[in-house]
């Protein structure tokens, strides 16, 4: 069996990093930690909080997200992230007697790769599949990966459910990453978890969380 899992949000804490992107581009933003992260999982966008909150015009918006894009993945902010805590050990359970799979937007390949081995996941996974802006994600496995109806894709955003519903496989949503437990019901997931800890290894097999 497969198992494809989102990387921000689901394996790894980002979101250290992404509020801190956004309060050193945002230079008058007095946003909290929570208030940030309370928008966010609300599916509030950043345009419509710059556009409402900091009084940005399209064109300050427009600058604002090459900015985003051009930074996001440097180095000096992937520092930031850090492993949901277990992660490994349940990780290394799972490879045992399933294939894993890391499916990721990233712009960057290479530096997706490589930080998944500065956590010593490298030998875990059976492949990292790396979008890089370039394709959907659910193109990107169909063109890679042998799938089954057996499969599971985990996520923390609607857009990795909506992944595991074209490929026709399950679906489980995670609570620790970018959206709120209300915002990810609308995507209809198979299941809804709090973080992949949650998942029961002898379900799985069973089809089931």
């Amino acid at each position: 069996m497969n198992i494809f899992f989102d990387l921000d949000g689901t394996l790894i804490d980002s979101r250290p990093r992404l509020y801190q992107l956004f309060q050193s581009l945002v230079l008058n933003s007095e946003l909290s930690f929570h208030q940030y992260w309370d928008l966010k999982r609300d599916k509030i966008s950043h345009k419509e909080i710059l556009l409402s909150k900091f009084n940005y015009s399209n064109e300050q918006y427009n600058n604002f997200e090459k900015k985003w894009m051009s930074e996001i993945e440097l180095e000096k902010w992937l520092q930031l992230d850090t492993p949901f805590e277990g992660i490994v050990d349940l990780l290394m359970r799972l490879s045992k007697n399933h294939s894993l799979f890391v499916v990721t937007a990233r712009q960057s390949e290479s530096t997706a790769l490589s930080q998944i081995k500065s956590f010593g996941w490298e030998n875990i996974f059976t492949k990292v599949l790396v979008t890089q802006q370039q394709q959907e994600k659910h193109s990107l496995i169909k063109d890679t990966v042998e799938i089954t109806p057996e499969d599971w894709f985990i996520g923390d955003t609607g857009k990795d459910i909506q992944t595991g519903k074209l490929l026709g496989i399950r679906t489980a949503a995670v609570l620790s990453g970018f959206l709120s437990k209300k915002s990810l019901l609308s995507y209809q997931p198979d299941i809804i978890i709090n973080t992949v800890l949650d998942l029961n290894i002898d379900k799985i097999t069973n089809r089931k969380l």
